[in-house]
């Protein structure tokens, strides 16, 4: 077994893993990043998810580097000669016009920047890129992590590795960007999952008793076009299809495959209808990535189908008694390939106004993911183990109460700033979802480091928060910024010969970072009037 050495390995390439591993590289310390899925960039890419941003990120709120690649999307698609900007979605230029963002777009655009960004890194030797390649054991001393061992393959694809171990890693830090927290349990440190108990943090939503199977749900996104109908576009009849038409969706009592989604609070639910017009908040449009009449050519309508309709709640994905990981990606998978046939032959057509059933004109579409079959590559995973930190950010910190509406929450050891609400999905166990408003938050340096270890720092959605702020901090432009953080945190410790711990404790050390993360465009603090924001809104 070959042995490489380095000062930084970022095991994971998700979305917080590149930019920790570009972060890293920009303080010039040598780096290994590791990727599992052909597409490095998680779930902007692999996973197949368009950007989740909160209402102010048109001109506030998120890091420059995160500015530089909207920035750089919007300026591909213009600069396409046969595209318009129709958009009528959403302010600014949003390619596909959907409405989950302000920037719904094709995956590969991304997963291209991110190339792209790497590249100079790559081809200076100070970054090296091991791809097709899952961490296997994550070898632990007393507080230190000594080797991560990495083995060929990826569960997703099924195959659940090739049994053949390609080499160990051995490096001064390890970063952990695993969309599941993978180190922390192969290390076996300690880690949260699923839900805390009300007495952990006195949450207002948390149950009286913890529950690590109580997770938010996974999907298996799928890309599909809307064309012209066609009997070889349709699927055969899946397994376990009769079960997924007929299952009514827990608590909520409607059918799963229905225009029915969860509402906000209290097993609620409220109507989205599949094609809608202007304004109308729609299924089909919701994260629609590719919009007709944004091209002057003959172009079809696409679309992420990541709905409430294919989320897999029948089973934990991370620690669950009598599924493995790759069972339930599996059956997630299988969830959605019985949706979308259910859409093609018994989705009732009266939603359009017609008579009949079915929609035929909803194909496949086998080019939008880096897949053969239209699937994404890896499966969309909400919800990580997540490091026991020297601080831990719970819903008390976050949550808007009352009528004012700017309250933006501070802290002292400020290392960044996100703005989502705690959109929770009907979960696993109790089945319980929703989506509670939040105040505009900082991140605190402490809920990077791990109380028990030295040189383990999380880089994707394995930071200390409660299940509850994980609904919050999840999304594309917060994971981003952990990654930056981490990885900016990493080379600090590496330069001055300190543990994450010391560093946190030493006020100079801590101011420090500060600097440095302010210098490379991380915003620390809100504004603290909304007056300001909507100005900087234009």
């Amino acid at each position: 077994m070959s042995v490489i050495e380095t000062r930084a390995a970022v095991i994971g390439a998700s979305l917080g893993g590149v930019l920790a591993a570009y972060q890293l590289c920009c303080r010039g310390i040598p780096t290994v990043l590791t990727s599992e899925f052909d597409w490095i960039g998680g779930q902007l890419t692999s996973q197949g998810v368009p950007p989740d941003e909160h209402r102010y990120i048109e001109s506030f709120g998120a890091s420059a580097s995160y500015y530089r690649f909207r920035d750089a999307v919007r300026a591909h698609y213009l600069a396409q000669p046969q595209f318009i900007d129709n958009s009528v979605m959403t302010e600014g230029c949003n390619p596909g016009d959907g409405w989950v963002s302000r920037l719904c777009f094709e995956p590969a655009v991304a997963e291209r920047y991110l190339r792209d960004l790497l590249q100079p890194f790559l081809a200076s030797g100070l970054l090296q890129l091991i791809e097709g390649v899952r961490p296997l054991e994550t070898r632990r001393d007393g507080r230190r992590i000594q080797s991560v061992t990495l083995v060929a393959g990826n569960g997703d694809a099924g195959n659940g590795g090739t049994g053949e171990e390609v080499r160990e890693i051995r490096a001064g830090y390890f970063l952990d960007a695993t969309d599941t927290g993978e180190l922390l349990a192969q290390a076996d440190l300690p880690y949260r999952l699923g839900k805390e108990s009300r007495s952990a943090f006195n949450e207002r939503q948390a149950p009286q008793q913890a529950d690590i199977t109580d997770q938010q749900p996974v999907t298996f996104v799928v890309a599909l076009r809307k064309t012209e109908p066609d009997p070889a576009h349709l699927l055969a009849r899946p397994e376990g299809y009769e079960f997924w038409r007929s299952y009514r969706l827990p608590h909520y009592d409607y059918p799963l495959f229905s225009e029915h989604i969860p509402g906000h609070e209290g097993f609620s639910s409220v109507v989205l209808p599949l094609f809608g017009d202007g304004q109308t908040l729609d299924l089909w449009r919701y994260r629609r990535v590719v919009a007709a009449h944004n091209w002057r050519d003959a172009r079809a309508d696409a679309s992420l189908i990541n709905w409430a309709q294919n989320d897999y709640a029948l089973h934990p994905l991370l620690d669950g008694a009598g599924r493995s990981m790759d069972e339930v990606i599996a059956a997630a998978k299988q969830q959605t390939r019985c949706l979308v046939y259910w859409l093609q032959h018994e989705a009732p057509r009266s939603w359009i106004g017609e008579t009949g059933q079915g929609f035929p004109e909803l194909a496949l579409a086998t080019d939008l993911l880096g897949s053969d079959d239209g699937f994404a590559q890896q499966v969309y995973v909400r919800e990580s183990r997540r490091i026991v930190g020297l601080d831990t950010l719970s819903q008390g910190d976050i949550e808007l109460l009352g009528d004012a509406a700017w309250q933006p929450a501070g802290c002292e050891r400020s290392v960044g700033i996100g703005l989502y609400n705690m959109d929770i999905h009907p979960t696993c166990t109790s089945g319980m979802g929703s989506n509670a408003t939040v105040r505009p938050f900082e991140l605190p340096l402490g809920i990077f480091i791990p109380a028990d270890a030295d040189n383990l720092l999380p880089a994707c959605k394995n930071i200390s928060v409660t299940h509850l702020v994980n609904a919050a901090t999840r999304v594309h432009p917060i994971e981003w910024l952990v990654g930056e953080v981490a990885g900016q945190l990493a080379a600090q410790c590496l330069e001055r010969g300190l543990t994450p711990a010391d560093l946190y404790q030493d006020p100079t050390e801590v101011v420090a970072l500060q600097q440095q993360l302010g210098d490379s465009g991380i915003p620390l603090h809100w504004p603290q009037t909304l007056a300001i924001t909507e100005t900087a809104n234009g």
